[in-house]
């Protein structure tokens, strides 16, 4: 079963080019080796590729990558999103990888993978009950998630759809997966990827939200510090 297929790539195209415009986005398509690299976003075109960069603010990159799985009852082919803050002043942040909240299992499996674990922020409600938070630094990155990083983290992440812990889904030929951030050092990145491609008045609060999580984390960290 095929989600996206090349006679969508105008139209999609077409959309992103009045969606640049409109943002006054420039062409970041030699970025493309460095994203791969850096974000270890692995195979799949990564393509279009547009830049925003002003003085005092971070640089913000976003771009579509194409996805194809393979499995047993054959291809799924989808479009990743993805929303990146990369600062451009003297900025450290503490590792983590935050989710929408998944099964036990795939949450113990995440943690192994990443050499972290998961943790709990300690305050307990609806941000620990709906977000898992992956990190190897817990007490760093408690300190970053602040309330108003936690806040902005929930509209990202804490209504996507939970796994039910009973259930393991077909991760080979699923077509859809959950958004992540993923904060580093200098940079944060949302990846988003559903039945749909996102479409641009989603991906404008998307990246509203994106700028707030980063300036969140920004006072957070000078503050810790």
């Amino acid at each position: 079963m095929r989600l996206w297929s090349r006679r969508k790539d105008d139209a999609r195209a077409k959309a992103w080019h009045a969606f640049a415009a409109e943002l006054e986005l420039e062409d970041g398509s030699e970025l493309v080796v460095r994203l791969r690299e850096h974000l270890d976003l692995g195979p799949g075109e990564i393509a279009p590729v547009y830049v925003l960069t002003r003085p005092g603010q971070p640089q913000l990159i976003l771009f579509d990558q194409r996805r194809e799985r393979f499995g047993p009852a054959g291809s799924v082919t989808s479009l990743r999103t993805g929303v990146l803050l990369r600062a451009r002043g003297a900025v450290e942040f503490v590792s983590m990888r935050i989710t929408g909240r998944l099964n036990p299992v795939l949450e113990a499996i995440e943690a192994s993978r990443t050499g972290s674990r998961r943790l709990a922020t300690g305050v307990g409600g609806r941000f620990d009950e709906n977000v898992a938070v992956f990190a190897r630094d817990a007490h760093g990155a408690r300190r970053l998630l602040s309330e108003p990083a936690r806040e902005v983290l929930l509209r990202l992440l804490g209504s996507s759809t939970a796994v039910d812990s009973d259930e393991i889904p077909d991760t080979v030929t699923r077509a859809a997966a959950p958004p992540v951030v993923v904060v580093g050092s200098r940079d944060v990145l949302l990846t988003i990827e559903e039945q749909e491609p996102v479409d641009f008045e989603r991906l404008t609060d998307l990246t509203a939200d994106m700028m707030g999580l980063y300036a969140a984390l920004r006072v957070a960290s000078e503050t810790a510090g």
